[in-house]
């Protein structure tokens, strides 16, 4: 019995043993996994320790600026509460208005003066006298069909006239209108400005062209022929012909000035009769010719002038502008006057200088200056402030 229990303890020692050996493995093998697990751990330790650190010294500084901004802030106390205002400080527009307005007035008073020292434009009748020392004969004002806003006023007493769109006509076709009245004085001053005997032959020009002095010629000359005098009207320019376009005729048809200096026509074959008025004739400027100068100079012209004289009481010749071409300063000598027509804010100061010396040189009795196309509202003159006269005559 104690040899069977000595071997039954021996053989219980030895599975013992043997279970002992098993978990001696199993345990081995933990400890080599937690060993390979040992070197992360170690990399993950490290990490943490140094970002932990970084955190220890982040929150240091942040401890640090909490604690400035705090004493900052000690000084700051609270002195009043803040009201809402009942009106806005800005903008202010009464006070706005106020300083825009007397800008702009100065501003705009300043720009007058710049603009009125920059135009050497010729305005009013007594900047005319003053510079060519000529009389003005007539201020005619602006009508409906100047082209401009200011023309409205006249639209009225001059409808007839911008109906067919002819301003040259305006004698005739408005004889109560304020542009009629205006040739009517023309008419006057150029009658005594030479009494007891009044011109003959007038020779109207101007300085530059599209001033009005074709518009002139024949007012002037419609004017001239409802005193019952026999009168003529040249178109004496052979370059550009306006006066038979203006009262409807076509050039003469192929006969007229031209023909007549070249000898191609006789005289009484270039006349043509006005439907107009019975004692008013027209001579037609004719083709337009290669030489016109040489004709206007030729002893046939002065010839011509000079037969004229016996058959009509007046003689009204349309020149060419004075400063583009020799013809009106020829035209001018055989003249018993010249009106020299001047556009109101158009003609230059210089211009009608020029026109002037030139006049003289050539030995021209100027008789004096139309005024033509003139704002009423601008200069203020007599046909604004008495417009009713004229629509009640």
């Amino acid at each position: 019995r104690i040899i069977d229990r000595i071997g039954s303890d021996y053989k219980t020692a030895v599975r013992r043993e043997q279970i002992l050996s098993q978990e001696v493995a199993l345990q081995n093998t933990e400890v080599e996994k937690l060993s390979q697990l040992l070197i992360p751990y170690t990399m993950l330790k490290g990490e943490f320790e140094t970002n932990q650190q970084l955190y220890g010294d982040l929150l240091k500084r942040l401890k640090d600026a909490t604690v400035s901004v705090s004493l900052r802030a000690i000084n700051v106390r609270l002195a009043d509460e803040a009201l809402v205002p009942t009106i806005p400080i800005s903008p202010n527009r009464p006070v706005d208005i106020a300083v825009a307005f007397i800008v702009g007035l100065i501003l705009g008073v300043a720009w007058a003066f710049v603009q009125e020292s920059l135009d050497r434009s010729v305005k009013s009748a007594d900047d005319v006298e003053r510079l060519a020392a000529l009389p003005t004969l007539a201020v005619v004002p602006l009508g409906s069909g100047s082209g401009t806003r200011y023309s409205r006023y006249f639209a009225r007493d001059t409808k007839k006239v911008s109906t067919n769109g002819n301003m040259a006509l305006s004698v005739i076709q408005a004889p109560g209108s304020a542009i009629a009245e205006s040739y009517t004085v023309l008419r006057t001053s150029i009658l005594l400005s030479t009494a007891p005997r009044p011109p003959q032959v007038l020779v109207v020009t101007s300085a530059n062209p599209h001033e009005g002095k074709t518009c002139t010629s024949i007012n002037l000359a419609l004017s001239l022929a409802q005193r019952g005098s026999r009168v003529l009207i040249v178109d004496a320019d052979l370059r550009r012909p306006g006066t038979t376009k203006s009262l409807g005729l076509a050039n003469g048809m192929g006969r007229g000035l031209s023909s007549f200096l070249t000898g191609a026509h006789d005289i009484d074959m270039a006349l043509h009769p006005f439907d107009g008025l019975a004692n008013m004739w027209v001579l037609p400027a004719g083709p337009i010719p290669p030489n016109p100068a040489e004709l206007v100079s030729s002893s046939t012209m002065e010839t011509l002038i000079c037969d004229l004289r016996l058959r009509f009481d007046h003689i009204v010749l349309d020149s060419p502008p004075l400063l583009m071409v020799t013809d009106g300063i020829l035209l001018s000598a055989m003249a018993d006057g010249v009106v020299l027509v001047v556009e109101s804010g158009m003609t230059s100061r210089g211009a009608l200088n020029r026109a002037c010396q030139l006049l003289s040189q050539a030995g021209a009795k100027v008789l004096g200056t139309v005024l033509n196309k003139v704002d009423h509202r601008a200069e203020g003159y007599y046909y604004g402030s008495h417009y009713g006269y004229y629509k009640d005559k």
